[in-house]
């Protein structure tokens, strides 16, 4: 488990404000999973006015105040409301928490991560010395403790068992409490919210070593905390920007949990079950016999012959493992709710089952899918038309000329805009384009008409993207197409001719005939490109941004790139590339399997 930051007594914030809303007493029962999500229940003293809607009122409010302040949705749940005998019990569910400025100040980590940070460390040797630090409350008053050493306030850690441990000993890397590498140190430090007569945490795990002000060890895997009551400077800002500091008594809940997570029991049980499988598989296979004829086929004794050629793919294979498959492991990004700290694994999983962030695509409207799924397709049909039949036209003309030398030459220079950089072809482009002096709006102004500012237009630029991509690729692209000419019978054309056909006969019946399996390939692929987008194209040529030309060049593409200098954006980002894979995917399979019906070769 990596470094959390978590919000975990955001919780406890917002039901102590729930509890002094109600104007009740409240007492809190926390109970923390091990990746710091969980449930907690709030029992409010019934009072006059008090019922169960107002309760469900306040509290779903104070829910989105949580929401907007760490911009995530679904935080926190009401997942039910009983009464009892003089009380109401509040049951609310909440996700992984992480800090959010303002409530206070508190870590859920491992132990191995907490010693890496001094600050962290700092913090309870100064509890030891009863210095607490100033901290900022959820109201945006500051609680300085001027750092002043205080008896009253000092604590240190202390085992299970009662031994008293030094703070220096205990955070030393060598000491034994730190060998303990899975080892979970939660620390906690809430100040002033009155009504809030006590909290409990729960752990996922035995407690090895606790400190605290009025903290006691319920059992092995429970502490009760209550209310410190210390002397503190709090300086509120007024509305009108003035801060007014003033010396109060103020309650404190302050101290850490060191303790062991439980086995994962489902992750035991499924090892097992995948090891009996295992073992099941292989005594099944040497008792039936299966594996001496796998052993013995024709296949195992191909490879055997050819062994040498099958280690010569190992290379190709590795790399191919770990430079294409591998990375695709990130591709979970999309089902979680991302956090640096915590990884792509360790991050939390998102709403909806995991599929809230390929929700949030879909409707939310600051994304403007809909245009991005428009002009990713239009750009695409349009370099998939054009470019597919300038390509076979040009290579059908490469095979009429008869001169070699000339027919060279211009095959050479049709494939040199291929190997030009985008960047290249933008500033050539530029040239053509620019409002002052480019050379079309020179052009322009020899019939009397304005210069078109080109870059500021986004109607022409579907047509520019298009014509650049074909005037970059449409040379490369009769290579293949040639060959599959360069392929066909010569004994077919002389008969064609004798028997009275042209050249236009001879393309219909011949030629077009004999290029068909390889444009059935090129199809496939193709169409597999409807929903992609050449990016490095459209980044380059248009600026990389240009927000007058958003409406027709904005594509999937560079929304991603877009969000890789903002994590809240990777998660949208990787669901919009997913989903982008997946319809390109099922387009490749689906056009394979027509072009096999009509009689086209396909690729599988």
């Amino acid at each position: 488990m990596r470094k959390r930051a978590l919000k975990l007594l955001t919780v406890i914030l917002i039901l102590c404000v729930a509890g002094m809303l109600f104007c009740g007493c409240a007492s809190l029962d926390v109970r923390l999973k091990q990746d710091g999500s969980g449930t907690a229940v709030l029992t409010v003293e019934k009072t006059e006015g008090l019922t169960e809607e107002s309760i469900r009122t306040q509290l779903e409010e104070v829910f989105e105040g949580v929401e907007m302040l760490s911009n995530r949705s679904e935080v926190l749940k009401i997942q039910d409301i009983q009464e009892q005998d003089g009380s109401f019990a509040v049951e609310i569910s909440f996700r992984r928490i992480r800090y959010i400025e303002g409530i206070g100040q508190y870590n859920y980590m491992t132990f191995q991560d907490f010693l890496k940070e001094i600050n962290k460390t700092a913090l309870i040797t100064g509890w030891e010395q009863g210095k607490y630090k100033t901290v900022q409350n959820y109201t945006e008053d500051i609680y300085n403790f001027n750092n002043r050493a205080d008896e009253s306030r000092a604590f240190g850690p202390q085992t299970v068992d009662g031994t008293a441990l030094d703070a220096a000993t205990f955070l030393d890397e060598t000491g034994a409490y730190a060998q303990e590498k899975d080892a979970i140190l939660f620390s906690y430090y809430i100040i002033d919210f009155p009504g809030l007569e006590s909290i409990t945490f729960h752990f996922d795990g035995a407690i090895r070593v606790y400190g605290g002000k009025n903290i006691e060890l319920i059992d092995e895997s429970t502490i009760r905390v209550l209310p410190l009551t210390t002397s503190v400077n709090v300086t509120h800002i007024q509305e009108n920007g003035d801060p007014v500091a003033v010396e109060k008594d103020v309650e404190c809940f302050v101290g850490f949990v060191y303790f062991m997570p439980s086995a994962n029991v489902g992750l035991i049980l499924g090892l097992c079950i995948a090891g009996a499988l295992v073992a099941g598989g292989i005594v099944y296979g040497v008792v039936s016999g299966l594996f001496k004829k796998i052993w013995r086929s024709a296949k195992m004794r191909s490879i055997r012959k050819n062994y040498s050629l099958y280690l010569m793919m190992v290379p190709a294979i590795v790399f191919l493992f770990l430079f294409s498959y591998l990375p695709m492991s990130g591709v979970i990004l999309a089902f979680k709710d991302f956090s640096i700290d915590d990884g792509i694994f360790g991050s939390e999983w998102a709403g909806m089952a995991g599929f809230k962030n390929f929700y949030d695509v879909l409707t939310t409207p600051g994304t403007s899918f809909g245009m991005l799924a428009r002009n990713t397709v239009i750009l695409a049909v349009l370099k998939f038309i054009f470019g597919f039949l300038c390509a076979i036209l040009l290579a059908i003309l490469f095979s009429y000329l008869k001169d070699n030398w000339f027919k060279k030459t211009v095959q050479t220079i049709s494939y040199f805009p291929y190997f030009i950089s985008w960047v290249v072809v933008s500033g050539i482009a530029y040239l053509f384009l620019a409002a002052d002096g480019g050379i079309l709006n020179q052009f322009i102004a020899i019939f009397g008409k304005d210069a078109i500012q080109w870059y500021s237009e986004p109607q022409y630029w579907r047509g520019i993207l298009t014509f650049t991509a074909i005037w970059k690729t449409v040379g490369y692209s009769t290579i293949v197409y040639l060959a599959a000419m360069t392929a066909i019978d010569p004994s077919l054309y002389e008969a064609a001719r004798i028997d009275g056909a042209g050249r236009l006969g001879q393309l219909y019946h011949i030629t077009l005939p004999g290029m068909f399996p390889v444009i059935g390939i090129q199809v496939i692929f193709s169409l597999g490109n409807l929903v992609r987008d050449d990016f490095d194209q459209i980044y380059t040529m248009t600026g990389g941004g240009n927000s007058y030309l958003i409406e027709t060049t904005e594509v999937i593409g560079t929304v991603v790139f877009k969000a890789i200098g903002t994590v809240a954006s990777y998660c949208t980002a990787t669901a919009m590339s997913l989903m982008q894979s997946v319809v390109a995917l099922v387009i490749v399979l689906t056009s394979n399997i027509v072009v096999k019906k009509i009689g086209l070769q396909g690729m599988f």
